[in-house]
């Protein structure tokens, strides 16, 4: 089991509980450069009547893990916000600054529109995505488009944003900068560390990977640098997470980390105990072996028929775990949905008779 160093272990649960905080974002407005301790008790404020819809059971465990999290942290409870970007169906994002000067930038997972990007993130297929340059006052200064690319319309987003934010505060090769995410901010934190020289380390927490063809790209574009990047990557996951695995892993494998989970397994909260800390450190759980394994089978196929199961099961997942229009005008048919269930379905029978056949063998 590989086992993270206590001091990454310590950036990494600093950089979880920025993550936990975006899954509230919506509920208050903090000023710019508010700050945590401040934003915290906003939200306690907010949460008082907290029967209403805008609250439930879920959203007040998040806030006391919060409040519990910055009651023993000065670094977290004195760090400051910035660059708020809050969208309920598509990217959003922000800073924290800490007292020392140390910058956290944090992608949220899936927006309520972002679930067919999942799928063309992994599928394979190129599109053609513009690339942005900003001055200090985040004006473009310069753009190029990729005809021939293999990345999402939202990761793509993500990489602009960022540069953007580091051109207009100013950061640069001496500023110490922390990429993380959940879910698919987990990926976007991961694109971003990839495309910048920016980053000091990245920490993907639950995060997906990348389609074959996204990687031998990044390869490509990037020579050398590209393994170093990938380097300063690290995955932390619950033992039974079950979108860590999907696709091929951006980062090294001894960079791959499970934590047990206290309830469900793809929650923010679920790696954390009641006082923001992470749960222990432990092996893989066999419902994400399983995942996995599965998607080694897809990642394998040719995209061209790989992109049926990876768009047309995001778009069942649009549909009923998502709201409202899709970002980018993403649309699959009922006939690309059902051919990708029907692409999709091997992979996990197979998988799941042979799991089937593993664990009647080993009791026999």
């Amino acid at each position: 089991m590989n086992t993270i160093h206590s001091q990454t272990l310590e950036k990494a649960n600093e950089a979880a509980i920025y993550n936990l905080y975006l899954y509230l974002a919506q509920k208050t407005t903090p000023a710019d450069q508010e700050s945590f301790r401040s934003i915290v008790a906003g939200l306690e404020t907010a949460s008082e009547n907290w029967q209403t819809p805008d609250w439930n059971d879920r959203d007040i465990r998040r806030l006391r893990l919060l409040r519990n999290a910055i009651a023993s942290n000065l670094s977290l409870a004195d760090s400051r916000i910035g660059n708020l970007t809050r969208s309920k169906s598509g990217l959003t994002a922000c800073s924290f600054t800490a007292p020392n000067g140390d910058v956290s930038v944090i992608f949220k997972g899936t927006g309520s529109g972002e679930w067919i990007d999942n799928g063309e993130g992994l599928s394979g297929i190129p599109e053609e995505n513009t690339y942005m340059t900003y001055g200090n006052n985040g004006e473009v200064i310069s753009f190029k488009s990729v005809p021939f690319d293999y990345a999402s319309d939202q990761q793509v987003q993500a990489l602009n944003w960022f540069r953007r934010i580091a051109a207009q505060n100013g950061w640069n090769s001496h500023t110490r900068i922390t990429l993380s995410g959940h879910s698919k901010g987990g990926n976007k934190a991961q694109f971003v560390a990839v495309h910048s020289d920016l980053a000091d380390a990245c920490y993907s927490f639950d995060g997906q990977g990348f389609s074959p063809e996204a990687l031998a790209a990044f390869e490509a574009q990037y020579g050398s640098a590209f393994e170093a990047r990938r380097q300063n990557i690290l995955s932390i996951s619950t033992d039974n997470d079950y979108v860590n695995v999907l696709g091929k892993r951006l980062m090294p494998q001894d960079h791959v980390y499970y934590l047990e989970s206290s309830m469900g397994y793809h929650y923010p909260e679920s790696m954390l105990d009641h006082n923001g800390r992470f749960r222990p450190q432990c092996e893989q759980g066999k419902l994400s072996r399983y995942v996995e394994m599965v998607s080694a089978e897809l990642m394998d196929m040719n995209p061209f028929v790989r992109q049926y199961a990876a768009l047309g099961i995001m778009n069942i997942f649009q549909k009923y775990l998502g709201s409202g229009t899709p970002v980018n005008g993403d649309k699959v048919s009922i006939e690309k949905t059902i051919a990708g269930i029907g692409v999709a379905i091997v992979p996990f029978l197979h998988h799941l008779h042979e799991m089937d056949f593993r664990y009647k063998r080993s009791i026999l």
